[in-house]
């Protein structure tokens, strides 16, 4: 009995894990990121600010050449972007780079390093989001802040963990500009989760908004310590459900396809039984939240079908339905098929009903 139920245990263990990963495999097959923009910072001069890569040094620090590329000190090989503050005169270095989308789920990494710490409780370092207020004045969207004292601290929840000098930790942030949240993640670890977006001048004022988020930004505030940042990347998220529907379904070939659940702003590829097919419009892209319209038309079909209508993004997410051609029938034959069809129709009623 005892071997009997060890059994039966055995086997609802093993089904019970199965379900698990089955559910952990199809929760992340719908959803995705798609790159906004990315940059190791291989690719500029030792000593030079990285404006060739679409960087803006928003504020000086100590000065513009303090504010470059070094080497010897990096996330991987083999340069960071190096940023030293005037803390004399509490004037910051920022340095920002310009983004634009409409993507209402947004996150970036990067990895940052501070030489050293203080004994302020005041941040050192800062990353996130951020917008320009002329002339001098940036408004941060919760904003990671890497404070003196050796503590990781967001708005309005104070220390999530402490840190040390000299140290690499890689930041990720994940923003819901639709409920204005976001969660944070340091060295791959969830440290905060659906957290209040906040700005560095505590919480958002009536009519403001992440929508208005401008740019990616990096700095070294007070504390003249110098601060490395290597390895940033800004993205998109989206969920995955690619889904393709035809008005009509059947025809002489002509139709309209609605597509939903793909890659914002990606072109889409259509075919017609695995033959590429023109789009109106051509080329044929999804919105900012995976969606697209379209009409395609396929005249001089020889046989019925149903034929294979595909549509492909550019990340690969596909979606298939079904288009039935129908003939179109000329003008002087549809009277006699009309009569046919109609003598058909007598011949079975009157058969159907002949007495016994």
């Amino acid at each position: 009995m005892k071997k009997f139920e060890s059994t039966i245990m055995l086997s609802l263990t093993l089904s019970l894990m199965f379900l698990a990963l089955s559910y952990t495999i199809q929760f992340e097959a719908r959803a995705a990121e798609q790159t906004i923009f990315e940059d190791d910072l291989e690719s500029y001069d030792i000593g030079a600010f990285p404006s060739g890569g679409g960087w803006q040094l928003w504020y000086s620090g100590m000065g513009s050449a303090y504010q470059l590329i070094v080497e010897g000190v990096y996330s991987s090989p083999t340069k960071s972007l190096q940023l030293l503050g005037d803390y004399s005169t509490n004037w910051a270095a920022y340095s920002a780079k310009p983004i634009a989308t409409d993507s209402p789920l947004i996150g970036f990494n990067v990895s940052v390093r501070v030489e050293s710490l203080g004994d302020g409780d005041r941040d050192v370092a800062r990353v996130g989001f951020a917008t320009l207020v002329p002339p001098v004045y940036v408004t941060s969207y919760a904003p990671i802040l890497f404070m003196d004292i050796g503590t990781i601290r967001v708005m309005g929840e104070g220390d999530l963990q402490s840190y040390v000098a000299d140290r690499w930790y890689k930041v990720t942030v994940i923003m819901d500009r639709n409920v204005e949240s976001y969660s944070l993640w340091i060295d791959d670890v969830l440290v905060g989760e659906n957290l209040t977006v906040m700005t560095n001048n505590g919480p958002m004022t009536a009519g403001e908004t992440s929508w208005e988020i401008e740019a990616f930004a990096v700095s070294q505030n007070y504390h003249s310590t110098r601060v490395y940042f290597d390895d940033v990347s800004i993205f998109s998220v989206f969920d995955v459900d690619p889904k393709l529907e035809l008005e009509p379904t059947s025809g002489i070939a002509q139709t309209t396809l609605v597509g939903s659940g793909f890659a914002p702003n990606s072109e889409i590829s259509v075919t017609w039984n695995g033959t590429t097919i023109h789009t109106v419009p051509n080329p044929l892209v999804t919105d900012g939240y995976g969606a697209f319209t379209a009409i395609i038309t396929v005249l001089n079909q020889t046989v019925l079908g149903p034929y294979a209508v595909t549509v492909v993004d550019a990340m690969g997410n596909e979606a298939t339905a079904t288009f039935k051609v129908i003939p179109e029938f000329p003008s002087w034959i549809i009277l006699p098929l009309f009569l046919f069809a109609t003598l058909v129709g007598v011949v079975i009623k009157r058969k159907a009903f002949r007495p016994t």
